[in-house]
């Protein structure tokens, strides 16, 4: 007997078979290969889970295959400039060996660099001179982009999970100037809503706080059924019932789909809510409940304890009810809580509820 493999999956920046489209990637992929567009940054948010990685991935992958694009994936925890050097270096763009790229500096530089280029290497000191000379990293990027540009090779650098780092401001300086100086340089950033805004404050970053702004949504909820229908072989009216449950939250969408293909005869969809529970408490909500501020958990612990989420009620229910506006506007902006019932709010999240009801006062 065949073994069944499980379409779903819950490894982060991965969908399968179970992936939705959302067009989220479509639209980026689109406007970055079209002659027409003069779009070159676009920035990914949306809650944990929601599939921001997934469609960056798809990205990725989709200009990798293209022939007329050199494409650098950077993690946000590293030495992102040094890791972009390292990575452009080994496309023989130029001979790095034959070349001096230095800058003027009264500061001292520590360590050394090696760089790869074609077949050899060079390992370039970054300590000061008796003339104050040092090796500049931008200066080299910018000089192996020009060259991709004359190559007709457009460039695309991405990180996934941004946050706000000495090294990430860097980079994203150098793109900017880059971008400005008419090179063919993209970006693309996933990341929390919060962390983007992080990057409101650098004065020099006026162009990424400018540059378009995509949410990953709640997933169609007539794509679920219908992917539910396909994978898991029901009729409409229970994947329906399994659909409702998820809320259109993409994770949670993937974690039941799971769930439901691996349960054993005579389980309902009822039974499995307690593993499905856990799961979503112990790998989503707990990190976005510890990302919160006081204030914030504050709201979210009133809206549990209304009925139906009523703005008055809340209100009642906060030591200081005139702070109610400003943590509501945070929530919707992390993509919480929904107010688009005017005079209420709701949680977007499936269970979100039941694991603030647990483990709010925790």
């Amino acid at each position: 007997m065949e073994k069944r493999i499980d379409p779903f999956t819950r490894t982060p920046g991965l969908a399968g078979k179970a992936y939705i489209n959302n067009y989220v990637a479509d639209e980026v992929i689109k406007n970055f290969t079209s002659d027409e567009s003069a779009k070159h940054v676009y920035k990914i948010t949306g809650l944990r889970g929601s599939g921001k990685s997934v469609e960056y991935g798809r990205i990725i992958r989709a200009l990798k295959e293209n022939k007329g694009w050199l494409v650098y994936p950077l993690s946000a925890a590293g030495d992102v400039v040094t890791t972009l050097l390292a990575k452009m270096s080994k496309e023989n763009l130029i001979d790095i060996k034959n070349t001096s790229t230095e800058i003027s500096t009264s500061a001292t530089a520590g360590a050394d660099i090696l760089v790869a280029s074609g077949e050899g290497s060079v390992k370039i000191s970054r300590t000061s001179s008796s003339d104050n000379r040092v090796f500049s990293e931008e200066a080299l990027i910018t000089e192996m982009a020009e060259a991709a540009g004359k190559k007709k090779l457009k460039i695309l650098i991405g990180i996934d999970d941004i946050s706000k780092t000495p090294e990430t401001v860097k980079l994203l300086s150098m793109i900017g100037s880059m971008i400005l100086s008419g090179m063919q340089i993209y970006l693309v950033v996933t990341g929390l809503s919060e962390n983007i805004e992080d990057f409101s404050s650098e004065a020099n970053l006026t162009f990424f706080k400018r540059a378009d702004s995509i949410e990953t949504k709640e997933l169609n909820r007539y794509d679920i059924v219908g992917m539910y229908q396909k994978l898991l072989e029901i009729d409409a009216p229970e994947a329906k019932r399994i659909e409702e449950t998820t809320k259109g939250y993409a994770y949670a969408y993937q974690v039941l789909g799971s769930l439901y293909y691996s349960k054993r005869g005579g389980e309902t969809l009822e039974d499995l809510i307690p593993e499905f529970e856990r799961i979503m408490f112990r790998d989503s909500y707990d990190m976005i409940w510890k990302s919160l501020s006081e204030g914030e958990k504050e709201v979210i612990r009133c809206i549990s304890r209304t009925k139906d989420g009523k703005t008055d009620e809340i209100k009642a229910l906060m030591a200081n009810p005139a702070s109610y506006p400003v943590y509501r506007n945070r929530l919707i902006n992390k993509h919480l809580v929904s107010g688009e019932r005017r005079g209420y709010l709701k949680f977007r999240l499936p269970h979100f509820e039941d694991f603030v009801n647990l483990w709010g006062d925790s």
